[in-house]
This record gives structure tokens, sequence and C-alpha cells, in this order.
């Protein structure tokens, strides 16, 4: 007997800078899913925040797909209930629903609760984990409490700014130079400088302080490569997979957005040239890192490596981009997992993790 295709839930879009690389991941995943296996279920946020109903969300994808603007529209009626009762009826239906919101709102743990509120399996990182990696400061913190390098930093409020920037200034410049500067809940490198001189750190901490309310500045590794590792969690209890380690490399001053999505010279070497040696190290170091924020699903990890064979933890990303230009799924199709595998593993990992829940509720608690 055939099995009917589960209904998978797709949301992307959201209110965050990353609302367009959300997109592109997301139409990634919706072409590689087996369609034997998922009625996919688009599910579209405004950059307002606003949730679309199902039939405008699948408007909006084909007016995308047909190549209007990569952006959300905003609904008509913006009066109306940022979260419509029928797009709360459409999520119910689904079997899983699979957060592709990089960053703010969809990445923080927001989505996250919201979709644990009503009892669905998703895929990823749970709440408390979502929310340590998107804030890259306590992030830091908590990783070097458990021993994992990370780049010399401090973190600037913007109470602190605004009652003496002169001071946060000095602060920072007890750093080495060079820095960068960076939002300290951000990500594809939105609001980033990197900053040479005590001159150009007041234009760097007001580009961030656009995009957060607090913003970090950390010291720079002279001439670091960049190294990625991807983990990806596995069934029945078995230690998550590591990929092989993978490098950027980009003829900018750093891997910034444009680096990222727009630079044609920018190279994604799968795998990366590494001593064996040094390439478990690496591997290891991010499976540690993983354990210390409690992940879930998958996670990239971002390094950088020194010439002296320094290795510093840049960052976590629990939503990692799925676009042409992503490094985490080129890391495990190296491995031998192609998108459309990663898709189906990532959700088998949503159902263990909802079962497992369940389970673990007091006998007679009701569900959310």
């Amino acid at each position: 007997m055939t099995q009917q295709p589960q209904t998978l839930g797709i949301v992307l879009g959201g209110a965050s800078v990353e609302h367009t690389i959300s997109i592109r991941s997301a139409r990634a995943v919706m072409t590689a899913a087996r369609r034997n296996r998922w009625r996919l279920l688009p599910l579209l946020v405004s950059p307002s925040g606003r949730w679309l109903t199902t039939d405008q969300s699948r408007a909006a994808l084909e007016a995308i797909q047909q190549g209007a603007p990569e952006v959300v529209p905003e609904p008509a009626d913006a009066s109306r209930s940022p979260l419509p009762p029928a797009t709360i009826a459409a999520l119910l239906q689904c079997d899983a629903v699979f957060p592709l919101i990089h960053g703010t709102s969809g990445e923080d743990g927001t989505l996250q609760g919201f979709l644990e509120t009503l009892d669905l399996p998703y895929v990823g990182s749970g709440v408390a984990a979502s929310a340590i990696a998107m804030d890259k400061a306590r992030a830091k913190q908590l990783l070097a409490a458990a021993g994992i390098p990370v780049a010399p930093g401090l973190t600037i409020t913007c109470e602190e700014w605004r009652t003496d920037p002169t001071l946060a200034v000095r602060r920072a410049a007890e750093l080495d130079y060079p820095q960068f500067v960076k939002p300290s809940r951000g990500g594809s490198s939105i609001g980033i400088s990197r900053v040479e001189t005590r001159e150009d750190a007041v234009t760097a901490i007001g580009s961030a302080f656009a995009v957060d309310s607090e913003i970090l500045v950390e010291q720079a590794m002279p001439n670091a490569r960049e190294l990625v590792c991807g983990v990806l969690g596995s069934l029945n209890g078995e230690p998550p997979i590591v990929s092989p380690p993978g490098e950027i490399r980009t003829q900018r001053d750093f891997y910034d957005f444009t680096a990222k999505y727009e630079d044609p010279a920018t190279q994604l070497i799968t795998p990366a040239n590494l001593d064996p040696a040094l390439a478990h190290q690496l591997q290891q170091r991010a499976l540690d890192a993983w354990r210390v924020i409690g992940a879930e699903g998958m996670v990239r990890a971002d390094f950088l490596l020194g010439e002296d064979g320094e290795i510093w933890l840049g960052e976590l990303n629990t939503i990692p981009g799925f676009t042409s230009a992503s490094m985490y799924p080129r890391l495990f199709e190296v491995q031998g997992i192609p998108l459309a595998d990663l898709t189906d593993r990532l959700l088998d990992l949503a159902f263990e993790r909802h079962r497992r829940v369940s389970s673990q509720r007091p006998s007679g608690a009701p569900r959310a």
C-alpha cells in the first residue's frame, strides 16, 4: 500500500535583515524535497512579521518564482491580526514544520517556542539552544567557559553608547587592531564592519547598532583562513555526524554579505585542504560546541585558523543557509548526503524528538 505524502510546512521570509536569504533557502529546500514523501505547504511571513494565508503564500511564492522581487508582500489589510486564524488552522494540519527564517524572529527561539506551543514537530534546535546561538555575545561566554577558544572581545549596549560614546570607543580600543564590529544578534554578515583604526570605530558601531541593540567588538585574527564544519544529528541516540571541514576564500576584506551571495570570485572549497589531524580537531570542537549549547538537528560552526595553527570558534548557526551559495548543504553533499536526503533526515530527527518529548510528559498532562 502506497503511503500518502505528509504535509510539511515551510516557514520563510520574516522580520529579519536576512529576509531574502530565507526565501532563497526555502526555495532550495522545496525544490529538493521528495514529493512522494512531502506535500509542501509554504507559509510566508512579511518583513513586518505578518503571516500570509496559505492562498496568499502560494500566490506570493509563485510571483517570486516568476521573477518578482524576493520580498514577501505585506497583506493588504494591515489592521488584521499578524497571524490569521486560517493560517493557524493550516499550521495545525501540518505533520511537521521546517523553519527557514534566518536571524531575528526565526532563529532566536521565538518561532521555535511558537511551534512548541502548537505541539508540532519542527526541524532544528529547540528554544534554548536557538536563543543561545543567536546571541553571539552570550554564546561566546558559554563556549569560553567550556574551554573552547574564541576571539577576544567585548560587548557594548545601546545604553552605554548613548550615555558615553567616547568611553565605548576607548574600551574597544583596548583590543588589538584590526577588529570586527558586529551586531550580537544578526546573520549573513549584515551590519558587520572591519575596523583598522580607532577613528573607524564610530561609523562601524553606528552601523551595527542599526541592526541590534547590543554589539560585539572582536579582535581580528591576522591572515586567518575561514573554515566551516557542519553538524547533523543522528537517530536512535547515535552521536551526531560532523562533516569534513570546508574553506571559504574571498578577495574582499572579509566574508561579508556581498562575498557570500553576490561575488562570483568567492570560493567555497569542500572539503578543505587540511592536515587530517587538524581537520579532526576542528570536527571535535564543532561537536563540543554543539553539546555546550544543547543543539539538535543541525548546526554550522564557523572557525578562524591562524598562521600559527591557533583556532578560534567564530559562531554557531542553528538555521544555516540552504541556498546555492551555502556551505552547510555542500559539506554534507561531499559526505554523500544530498539535499533531498538531508531534508528527510532533518525531518526524521524532528519526529524523533517530538515523540521523545511527548513520552516525557507527566501522565495525564495536557498537550499544548
